[in-house]
């Protein structure tokens, strides 16, 4: 049952901006940080992106560091009386090939027992990931002050030199949400990774079910009301690291839809990078499910 609840908190989807004949399997922690711990805390907790780039599934078994003197894989649930609980993951966090798991605050994370010393804003934390088939990968997060809930930024990327079927923009995930008949709009979603060393920026996107398609942003307005907005310098993907399309953030808006859309369909998605070019897409469309925010 814990398998198959990871499995489902996974999107299925990748594509590649560039097609080369080599195949890249590259499995790693992306837009890592750790939360910063005060004085007398004993515990501290890591998060990110996990991202699986290979045709099988791997499991991340363990990780180990310095800095504590256990660590566990740890997930939030809803427990008796509607209070959230912290639980150990048994047999640890599943990414489905061509997928991503997300490691966030109130969800699936890294927990770090009776630490060492206290985990200092603006320090680094070396993790050593153990995955069954990847093995051992070594990352280095930025520790972020303790109210920081927001993924690194590009100044915290640790430039990797990645292997060259890798070094390219991916679309990890992408799916888009079903819209009834006379339902007007739908929106798209998933993982842009940019693992070239320059920033890119996905600057448009179009479709044939759909009289425009925009980029767009969910903002807090006035009276703390949620609202959104087109962005019209496009997405940023820093270099060597990932920017997340999803529900409630950033998506890519389906204005005007002239047809319906029906989950487990699919839909043609085209995405216009500034460097990487266009990008057609086959996006499965399915319903809302637990982890999308």
């Amino acid at each position: 049952m814990k398998r198959l609840l990871l499995c489902l908190l996974l999107v299925p989807t990748l594509v590649f901006a560039q097609q080369d004949e080599a195949t890249c399997d590259l499995v790693y922690l992306f837009n890592g940080w750790a939360r910063s711990t005060v004085e007398g805390a004993p515990n501290g907790a890591a998060f990110g992106i996990l991202v699986n780039l290979g045709d099988e599934a791997d499991t991340l078994l363990s990780v180990s560091t310095d800095a504590a003197e256990a660590v566990e894989l740890h997930e939030m649930v809803m427990g008796e009386n509607d209070v959230m609980q912290m639980r150990p993951v048994e047999g640890g966090f599943v990414i489905e090939p061509s997928s991503y798991l997300e490691l966030r605050p109130g969800g699936f994370h890294i927990m770090l027992i009776n630490l060492y010393e206290p985990l200092e804003a603006g320090e680094m934390l070396d993790l050593t990931l153990n995955f069954e088939q990847a093995g051992e990968v070594e990352v280095s997060l930025p520790i972020r002050d303790i109210d920081a809930m927001e993924a690194s930024t590009s100044d915290d990327v640790d430039m990797q030199t990645w292997e060259e079927a890798c070094a390219t923009v991916h679309v990890v995930g992408a799916w888009a949400r079903p819209a009834a008949a006379g339902m007007p709009n739908s929106a798209a979603y998933g993982l842009l990774l940019n693992l070239t060393d320059t920033e890119e920026t996905l600057i448009s996107a179009s479709s044939d079910v759909a009289e425009a398609v925009e980029l767009h942003e969910v903002v807090m307005g006035e009276n703390d009301v949620m609202r959104m907005r087109p962005l019209e310098d496009g997405i940023a993907i820093p270099a060597g690291s990932a920017t997340l399309l999803e529900p409630g953030g950033l998506h890519i808006m389906l204005i005007n839809l002239n047809t319906e859309l029906q989950a487990d369909d699919t839909i043609e998605l085209t995405l216009t990078f500034a460097e990487a070019g266009e990008l057609t897409l086959t996006v499965p469309i399915r319903e809302l499910e637990e982890g999308d925010m």
